[in-house]
Order: structure tokens, then sequence, then C-alpha cells
């Protein structure tokens, strides 16, 4: 029911997000920031890696394809650094037959050279927690390509449940438990490398 629950709030968030988020318009106000900086919103598509814990258990691996789209907003800056909201909707697993939705919202800069980091909450079937990302854009004539790396820290899964290694009955008949295994409580650290496209403005 928790997971249902989440699924719906991801795809509630990601359907607002895409109906909001726009580009930014140059005009007289200076908070606007020049059509120098190249919006980057578009199609997205990678991998993530997940180091041990209750999602590789619960998936059965460490890898994840993923799709997705970002969306952006720059709200200030001048020619060579434009400040961004950024919102971004992946869905992970498809090639496993399952379907992990996660989103992202993220506040950050990026540069005139192409250069972004973006940091913010993450949402996704296995909780919420904190999203770095670092980011350069190669320019091949009217096309743009973003190649992002992602970095989520591993946090406390709360619908996971740990383990007690070693545990059964002594020759008296009496049950003891070794080592408890809290591997299975963490999600995992995920790193995620993400390549995109656009024209340019």
């Amino acid at each position: 029911m928790k997971k249902n629950l989440l699924l719906l709030l991801c795809i509630s968030t990601a359907t607002i997000a895409s109906a909001q988020i726009q580009y930014s318009s140059t005009g007289t106000n200076s908070t606007q920031p020049s059509v120098a900086i190249d919006k980057l919103s578009g199609p997205r598509v990678g991998f993530t890696v997940i180091s041990s814990g209750s999602i590789s258990e619960q998936i059965e691996s460490n890898f994840l394809t993923q799709f997705g789209y970002q969306f952006e907003k720059q709200i200030a800056g001048n020619e060579q650094i434009a400040g961004l909201i950024e919102g971004i909707v992946f869905i992970g697993g498809l090639e496993k037959g399952l379907f992990l939705p996660s989103i992202s919202g993220l506040f950050g800069a990026r540069t005139a050279s192409g250069f972004e980091f973006a940091v913010g909450p993450n949402l996704s079937l296995s909780g919420a927690g904190i999203v770095i990302g670092i980011g350069k854009t190669i320019n091949m004539g009217s096309i743009n390509i973003p190649i992002n790396v992602a970095f989520v820290p591993s946090t406390k899964n709360r619908l996971a449940n740990g383990s007690y290694s070693n545990s059964g009955y002594d020759e008296n008949g009496i049950y003891y438990q070794g080592d408890y295994n809290d591997v299975a409580d963490m999600t995992g650290h995920r790193f995620t490398v993400t390549i995109g496209f656009n024209f340019r403005n």
C-alpha cells in the first residue's frame, strides 16, 4: 500500500512539474539570464549502479537502465552563469520488466562553458533522499549533448528488514541470534550516468 501511494505521488508530481516548468524568456528584467546560457530540457537515457543494500537485494541486481526527461527553468544570472531549477523524472528497470519511477528536484547553476552543478531532493519507491549532480554539455553543431553524473547516498529503508547471521538452536535447545546484519536496512548508494540531447537556441 505504501509503495502504491508513493508511486501515485511520483506520477502526480511529475505531471505537475511538466505542466508548470517552462523556459525563461529573455527580457528587460535584469534577473533574467542571457540566452548565452543554453537551456537543456530534453530526454535523458542512462544507467544506475547500486551498491549492496535493500534495493539491490529486492531487484537482484546492482545495475538498472534509466529513461526519462529533464525539465528546467533558469531563474537568475548573466552571460557567464545562470541559476537553475530542474525537475528530472526517470523510469528504471525496464530491461528487467520492472517499473521503478523516481523524481528529483534540483537547484544549481550552469556556466556558459556548459559545466553545471546541482543538489536537491530525490523521491523513489525506496524512499526519500538527496541527490548531488555534476555535468558538462558538449556542443555539436546545432545540438546540445548534456552528460551528467548523479549520486544519491544510501539511506535507511523503512520498508526493509535486517537479519541476524548464524541464528539457530544450540545443543541445549536454546535459540540464539548472531550478529545483526543491517545492510538490508540501507538502500545502498546509487550512481547514475545519463546522456541527453536538445537543439541549441
